[in-house]
């Protein structure tokens, strides 16, 4: 998208986050932009597109980011595990990170604004579609590498790297919640099934 549709996504996304969707209004997007009502006109729709829009940024922030990180680390020369482990456990899932924890709701915020919204949920379905993509073509290289066990269903494990972070957005409000090292040492012997024998062997 063009500079000045990214400046427009900016501002209506900064509103919504202030004032929520019933605040957000045109004229006040177009102003906080520094452009004109009609180039907003340009780039969206209507009021309605706009805000699709935001929550289709909100769906994917930081996530396409996440995957193109574990791609270069399974498609580097230099293969190595411990580093492909840690973006998982470290990045992906690491539940005390106030900033992941955000993204992690604001994909949440996403998914429950597309409840009653169709055309909502046309765009995050589409998204969907890409990201799963991405995260599918990783773990086939990583099985052609020698990382992942060929045994692993590409589609399931696709589906579990992003329901386990996902899944940690409850430590907003979950109290008792484990100590880090027990929670590393919990998904390092899940993940552990995934790799090849003769890898963990050499690990050892």
């Amino acid at each position: 998208m063009p500079e000045a549709g990214l400046a427009i996504l900016t501002a209506a996304r900064d509103i919504i986050e202030e004032s929520g969707p019933n605040g957000l209004r045109v004229s006040d997007v177009a102003e906080r932009a520094g452009v004109a009502v009609g180039l907003l006109y340009h780039y969206f729709d209507d009021r309605d597109d706009l805000i699709d829009a935001v929550r289709e940024a909100q769906f994917l922030a930081r996530i396409e980011a996440d995957i193109a990180d574990l791609a270069r680390k399974v498609g580097s020369n230099d293969l190595d595990t411990t580093a492909v482990l840690k973006v998982i456990i470290d990045d992906f899932a690491n539940p005390r990170s106030k900033k992941r924890r955000d993204f992690r709701l604001d994909r949440i915020e996403a998914l429950a604004a597309a409840r009653y919204n169709p055309e909502l949920t046309k765009r995050l379905v589409q998204a969907q579609k890409r990201l799963s993509s991405s995260i599918r073509a990783t773990i086939e290289k990583a099985k052609e590498d020698g990382l992942v066990a060929p045994e692993v269903d590409t589609h399931a494990l696709a589906f579990f790297l992003e329901v386990l972070p996902l899944g940690t957005g409850l430590a907003t409000v979950y109290t008792d919640m484990p100590s880090q090292e027990a929670w590393r040492k919990l998904l390092l012997r899940m993940l552990a099934s995934l790799i090849p024998d003769k890898v963990a062997a050499k690990k050892k």
